[in-house]
């Protein structure tokens, strides 16, 4: 079987906004946190993947791209939709995205991750799997009533973009100290295999360390949430309260 040779088809310049609003959002944060300490730092990597979000919506308002939020749980995921490429973007932590792939086939079922990959279906059996040790997801798929659950949610993310998505690609970033040290783009299929990795790190401008940054080399992680439908949330409210009144 062949591999997948497709260049994502992104600009320089567009990979280097998307670097630099890593690195600004994260640097945003701790210059917020300067001015405002606060006693307890709970929520602390969401509230810098907020200023990371709100960077990557400045630098990509401009002609030529979609950007906007998907809900799934409590957690909301930026996303940008290039229109003359038809290619959908979302971006993730890459320990957070190998952490998610090593998951059980039911906990990586519904991510939005899992979701979107879907659009890159019509890929599977035509190119060769990247790492063929991931499990994969068949016995799941071959569920009909999932599989259409699948879908329905994920044509529920899918109507806020305006136009046809061709490819769904995932950016991965890690960064240490406000730096990204690596950044690349994964093509993902159902299951989270990839069928294609591309590197971005040329793009990566040297920039000397500040000795004087304060994160303490704490990583902005991400809440790992399940996308679930706000009336599941609900059911399974009901039955753990359910759940604690009969133990009583």
């Amino acid at each position: 079987m062949e591999k997948y040779t497709t260049k994502i088809p992104i600009q320089q310049e567009d990979i280097r906004a998307i670097i630099e609003a890593f690195q600004d959002g994260d640097f945003n944060y701790w210059e917020n946190f300067k001015e405002h300490p606060t006693t307890t730092h709970n929520g602390r990597g969401a509230a810098i993947w907020n200023e990371i979000f709100t960077e990557l919506e400045k630098k990509f308002t401009k002609d030529g791209f979609q950007v906007d939020k998907f809900n799934r749980g409590f957690w909301q995921v930026l996303f940008i939709y290039e229109e003359e490429t038809k290619y959908l973007y979302t971006f993730m932590r890459y320990k957070n995205f190998v952490s998610l792939q090593n998951k059980s086939p039911q906990n990586r079922l519904m991510h939005y991750c899992n979701l979107l990959s879907k659009v890159n279906g019509k890929l599977i059996g035509t190119y060769q799997i990247e790492n063929e040790q991931l499990s994969f997801l068949p016995t799941v798929f071959s569920d009909n009533t999932v599989d259409a659950e699948m879908q329905e949610i994920l044509n529920v993310m899918l109507d806020k973009i305006q136009g046809e998505v061709e490819r769904y690609a995932i950016v991965l970033v890690k960064q240490e100290k406000g730096k990204v040290q690596d950044i690349e783009c994964k093509i993902p299929v159902e299951g989270l295999e990839s069928i294609y990795t591309e590197s971005w790190k040329d793009y990566i401008t040297i920039q000397y360390e500040d000795e004087s940054y304060s994160s303490e080399g704490i990583a902005a992680e991400e809440t790992e949430i399940l996308l679930f439908n706000k009336e599941d949330y609900n059911l399974k409210v009901v039955q753990k309260k359910k759940r604690r009144q009969d133990k009583k």
